[in-house]
């Protein structure tokens, strides 16, 4: 009776290593998965961030443009915003044309030294520039007639500082998701 019982044993265990054979790439791509949206949910929360304190510290410093952008891209880690990222500060007037105010472009800044690959191509959705200075960062198009697309109507005089930052996610495992999404987020203050 014992040699019975110990060869069911022996057989119950060879049944459960196969079964962990056969169900452990499906866990494990499972779980991959779960990482990489993980991932980039807190890229996009560090993202949020960054356009909010851009935003705040646009509208109530006297900080350049530029000084702004490097220490937040400073404090994005883990984000590569030199290598994966842009971020734009756009500062918008309300101005009365014709009879009514529109959103005026007065300056958009965006990280100096932006190359022509990767990061350049995250471009603005409040205004499209479409000639960089990227020594210094700054538009160098003339604003005479650029209006911005904003969430709001602004009177006339109103300023306000539309911060965006953008943000190519690579993907770690792309059993899940093929492509990296294009995490975006925007801030107006």
């Amino acid at each position: 009776m014992k040699y019975t019982i110990l060869n069911i044993k022996k057989a119950m265990h060879g049944q459960s290593l196969i079964e962990l054979a056969l169900l452990l790439p499906f866990m494990l791509v499972l779980v991959f998965g779960v990482i990489d949206y993980a991932r980039a949910i807190q890229f996009n929360n560090i993202l949020v961030a960054m356009s909010r304190e851009g935003a705040n510290l646009s509208a109530r410093t006297s900080a350049s443009p530029q000084v702004i952008i490097k220490g937040l891209n400073a404090t994005a880690e883990p984000l590569l915003m030199s290598v994966n990222g842009m971020m734009y500060i756009t500062k918008i007037m309300g101005t009365t044309v014709g009879g009514s105010v529109v959103a005026r472009v007065e300056l958009q800044t965006r990280q100096a030294g932006a190359t022509t690959t990767g990061n350049n191509q995250l471009t603005s959705q409040v205004w499209v520039c479409s000639s960089w200075d990227n020594t210094t960062g700054n538009c160098k198009d003339n604003f005479s007639n650029a209006n911005a697309t904003l969430p709001m109507t602004l009177s006339d005089g109103d300023e306000v500082y539309a911060v965006e930052t953008l943000y190519n996610y690579p993907v770690i495992f792309n059993y899940v998701m093929k492509t990296g999404p294009k995490l975006y987020s925007k801030t107006v203050l």
